[in-house]
């Protein structure tokens, strides 16, 4: 027979356990959000019904957050060797922007062990490389930051239906081609910044560099039109060693700055064509290469809608 002291360690037991077990907001009354979930400053937690197998996402809230703050999901760039863990050096970036503006920041980690080449990343695996058949959505990169979106706001009680979204290089590629792939359905603003090359939004070129073969309907063209998307491009972004130079992405332009207005000017035409809202903008960042770290802070400040600071 058990003695009382046992008893009350089992019954405490079984009571943590449906505790952690059952759902509840991670905001009270007061605003304070519970440990068990995302914790207040850095955290993670793992998409796990993933197909390519489960993705890290780390985490940051600010203290200040309340259920009604922003989430914030941060792409990283092209070099992305799990032991490397470059997801943190954008990590590290954007932690205290969030703070900065009370945003919880997700930063979800697409290794190249799981996530090889630019097809799988970059271009978000949403068609088979060998016969161009759509890929269901759920196998796509750009699923996975959907479902990072839905189980950060659900374990966080946020009122959110929308997320906003950063990516800088080969980051900033998955974004720009999310947009289009998604008809911006989930985004509530979004930045790419200085890509190498763009899909763009006609059926002029064969996927990836247009959407001839991409399976997007018209109707997702328009929606992605009327997103709030911010090209952002550095104005010293101009070395060209490197880039992809095919002929599709060559008459985009020689450096990234000249692709990145080609885009943004073509899209615009293509937009007035269809008769469909542009909801698009461009803007410069004096001075600026290829940097990613000081590309961060005007991009933090447009995903606040603070364009000015």
């Amino acid at each position: 027979m058990l003695g009382v002291a046992k008893l009350l360690a089992v019954g405490a037991l079984i009571s943590g356990l449906l505790l952690a077990s059952a759902p509840a907001s991670s905001f009270g009354r007061s605003g304070e959000a519970d440990p068990d979930t995302i914790p207040v400053g850095a955290g993670e937690f793992e998409v796990e019904n993933v197909p390519r197998g489960p993705v890290t996402v780390y985490t940051y809230r600010p203290a200040s957050a309340t259920r009604n703050s922003p989430i914030w999901i941060v792409m990283h760039g092209t070099r992305r060797q799990a032991y490397r863990h470059l997801s943190f050096d954008y990590y590290d970036t954007w932690q205290p922007l969030a703070e900065r503006y009370g945003a919880i920041l997700l930063v979800p980690e697409f290794t190249s062990e799981k996530w090889p080449g630019a097809w799988r990343y970059n271009q978000g695996n949403v068609l088979s490389q060998r016969n161009f058949s759509p890929k269901p959505w759920r196998e796509t990169a750009f699923f996975v930051v959907e479902e990072a979106f839905r189980m950060a706001a659900a374990k966080l009680g946020s009122s959110q239906r929308k997320f906003s979204i950063f990516g800088h290089g080969a980051g900033s590629q998955f974004v720009q081609r999310y947009v289009l792939h998604s008809g911006c359905r989930m985004i509530h603003r979004a930045v790419s910044a200085n890509p190498g090359w763009y899909m763009l939004p006609d059926r002029e070129y064969r996927y990836p560099y247009g959407l001839r073969d991409a399976s997007v309907s018209e109707g997702r063209v328009r929606g992605a039109f009327d997103c709030n998307y911010t090209l952002l491009l550095g104005t010293a972004d101009t070395n060209y060693g490197g880039l992809r130079d095919e002929p599709e992405v060559a008459a985009q332009g020689k450096t990234r700055f000249d692709r990145g207005h080609f885009f943004f000017d073509r899209s615009r035409a293509v937009a007035a064509r269809m008769g469909a809202p542009f909801a698009w903008d461009v803007m410069e960042v004096d001075g600026v290469g290829h940097d990613s770290e000081r590309m961060s802070p005007p991009a933090a400040a447009i995903l606040a809608g603070q364009h000015g600071s």
